[in-house]
């Protein structure tokens, strides 16, 4: 009986301190802050694999507006490829994720590092883009 009582006793202090713990609010500028800036685009990425090749690169307002195409993922990339390396690398990712197309936006390239962000599209049809 004691030592259910104790028991008790502990269960309650433990509940008691993590009942007060900080609850942290963000704001939306917050959020932001602490989201990952960027996906690493690495060499071991930058060799074609197979399928990728029919992952196409078009402009992100044709896709956007497409009857046929429906995105599938957008995410931000930091590279230290060259261009060709990080678009191999970029069709790549597509692949794997099921996107037969992918346009590039915020393209920004600064201190030997190129940013962007990526967003692929699954397409049934890729008539007129």
């Amino acid at each position: 009986m004691i030592k259910m009582l104790k028991l008790s006793g502990v269960v309650f202090f433990i509940s008691l301190i993590a009942a007060c713990q900080p609850i942290l609010v963000t704001t939306p500028s917050e959020a932001n802050a602490l989201q990952t800036n960027a996906t690493t685009l690495t060499v071991n990425e930058a060799y074609p694999i197979k399928g990728s090749e029919k992952v196409t690169v078009h402009a992100y307002s044709y896709l956007r507006v497409s009857q046929y195409c429906s995105r599938t993922v957008a995410i931000q990339f930091r590279s230290l490829l060259a261009y060709p390396q990080t678009l191999i690398a970029l069709r790549n990712r597509a692949m794997i994720t099921g996107a037969n197309a992918l346009a590039i936006t915020d393209w920004n390239e600064q201190s030997g590092y190129t940013t962007l962000s990526a967003h692929f599209f699954d397409c049934h049809s890729k008539r007129g883009l």
